[in-house]
């Protein structure tokens, strides 16, 4: 009967599946949730911000626009500039009458703007509030541009303090491992440990040809790799709805951008299934397929550091699953998709042959 060992491969592995597609959940939904509680950790809180705002030109040698609201029992207004919160060593900016000002931005590091009220009811000064000219600093930021972090961003200037810059980070660039090497440990035990348990000669005594059971086998594996990139996406679609991320952070990206993993997995499920077809050990086999996936990897990160090495990244498979693009210019590569998808067909052809040829121990 079609389909006998693809639904005893899912029907065994079941527990496991739902056990690691719990922790899918857990990461996939929580990474988001950190993402304000990170964000406010770098941003001061600033008494009275919400009764001043700051505009910022957009180009070099702009005008800042400084506005506060009007106190009623003010005569005028003073508004004090400094490099530092606290204010201990700053200048006089303005005095006068207005509630906004306007002014060259002629400097680069942060400022901070403190407007006070004159009043007439009280001898001091009363603060109205006080703005800086950057929201936050994210210590991330003197890294991306060390080569060895080029691979995360692709040459992007992406921030952390962003839902689409945290997640890239903080998900994306750990979902290859998460996944990866799952899929890579199920691929290898699922063929190498009917060699150990001396289950394989029995498995093709019945009218099952060798590449059937391992096309089966695939599909096994294919349905697994589907089943914990849906997880995935819902997981990550209801984090950023818990955080009003959604229209920064769209459910369509996020498909796209994890489903683009699909045949980047199934490059590993067939290597891995490769691996158990040649050595027919599951330590042996594991060894080597997870070499395989952290090698992929460093021939990635190290194509990043000059021109020179930019070889490397075109026999990657990192290189192919380009989610990026995705996030952030909205473009899904068809042809990427399609080069990693035939890569998995090609060495599952090569593991049918293999194993055809190959001895079955008794």
């Amino acid at each position: 009967m079609t389909g006998r060992i693809t639904y005893m491969e899912l029907k065994t592995g079941l527990k496991g599946l739902l056990i690691f597609s719990l922790l899918i959940i857990i990461v996939s939904v929580g990474m988001p949730l950190i993402l304000p509680a990170y964000r406010d950790s770098l941003t001061e809180d600033l008494e009275g911000a919400n009764k001043v705002n700051l505009e910022l030109p957009t180009e070099e040698g702009g005008m800042v626009v400084l506005s506060w609201e009007p106190l009623e029992t003010a005569s005028d207004y003073m508004v004090l500039e400094d490099n530092r919160s606290s204010m201990v060593t700053a200048t006089i900016k303005y005095v006068g009458e207005e509630t906004s000002i306007t002014f060259e931005k002629d400097f680069e590091e942060k400022r901070y703007y403190a407007v006070m009220g004159e009043s007439t009811e009280t001898a001091d000064p009363v603060l109205i509030g006080i703005a800086a000219t950057e929201k936050g600093e994210d210590p991330f930021q003197g890294l991306i541009q060390n080569p060895a972090y080029a691979g995360f961003t692709r040459g992007r200037n992406v921030s952390m303090l962003e839902v689409k810059g945290f997640l890239t980070f903080e998900f994306f660039g750990f979902w290859w491992m998460l996944a990866g090497l799952f899929i890579a440990y199920l691929s290898v035990s699922v063929i190498a440990s009917d060699f150990e348990n001396k289950r394989m000669d029995v498995m093709l005594s019945t009218p099952i040809s060798r590449r059937r059971y391992l096309l089966e086998k695939f599909s096994a594996m294919s349905l697994i790799a589907v089943f914990i990139i849906l997880v995935a996406i819902v997981g990550l679609t209801s984090g950023l709805a818990n955080i009003n991320e959604l229209h920064e952070f769209s459910a369509e990206t996020v498909f796209l951008s994890l489903m683009g993993c699909l045949p980047f997995l199934l490059v590993i499920s067939a290597f891995g299934m490769l691996t158990a077809v040649l050595f027919q050990k599951v330590r042996v086999g594991m060894g080597i397929t997870f070499g395989f996936v952290f090698v992929e990897y460093f021939l990635y990160i190290f194509g990043n550091f000059s021109k020179s090495l930019e070889w490397m990244k075109t026999v990657s498979i990192f290189n192919y699953w380009d989610y990026l693009s995705v996030i952030f210019d909205d473009l899904f590569k068809a042809g990427d998709f399609v080069i990693l998808a035939a890569v998995a067909i090609v060495l599952i052809i090569i593991c049918i042959w293999v194993f055809e040829k190959k001895d079955i121990p008794t």
